[in-house]
């Protein structure tokens, strides 16, 4: 009786035996994409609060004015413990750290007062432009306000168009 194979076998490779691995939450899979790696899941910021990477020092050079103005204006530093393994290592006492950035908390309610001023302020001075353009009181421009050419091409127009806001 002949041994080995039937003639026209051919070998067959075995395949590597599939690895399987648990299941991973959208938290795990967003941390561990490189892409993503000052992702900050909005589940585990504290109610009324808001985070956001503000910049220690840039190519190494510590901005220590930078850091100081971000304090005076009410940002606080996120502690490791808060998040333990998340950002740091478990154990590790300190702030959250990453490449020259810093995790900071600030209230809502006193992001929503700066970017409520913010905004007033922008507003404040589109106005005052489009009141300059409106007068024919534009510096550097020597013309009569009230020449019929002067008084159609001062009219300011608005218009507003949608567009999508990536969520974040």
């Amino acid at each position: 009786m002949p041994r080995g194979r039937p003639p026209g076998s051919k070998n067959k490779e075995k395949a590597p035996p599939v690895r399987v691995e648990p299941e991973k939450t959208v938290l795990q899979q967003n941390i561990e994409d490189e892409n993503n790696m000052l992702y900050i899941p909005p589940e585990i910021i504290p109610d009324g609060m808001r985070y956001n990477w503000k910049t220690l020092s840039v190519l190494g050079q510590p901005q220590t004015r930078r850091y100081g103005r971000f304090q005076m204006t009410g940002w606080t530093p996120v502690p490791a413990s808060r998040h333990p393994g998340m950002f740091t290592p478990k154990g590790y006492e300190g702030e959250i750290e990453y490449d020259g950035l810093i995790l900071m908390e600030k209230s809502e309610e006193e992001c929503q007062r700066v970017e409520a001023r913010e905004y007033a302020k922008a507003r404040s001075q589109v106005q005052a432009k489009e009141q300059q353009l409106r007068g024919g009181d534009v510096q550097g421009m020597a013309f009569d306000t009230q020449h019929p050419s002067a008084r159609q091409a001062r009219k300011v127009s608005k218009s507003y168009e949608r567009f999508d806001v990536p969520e974040k």
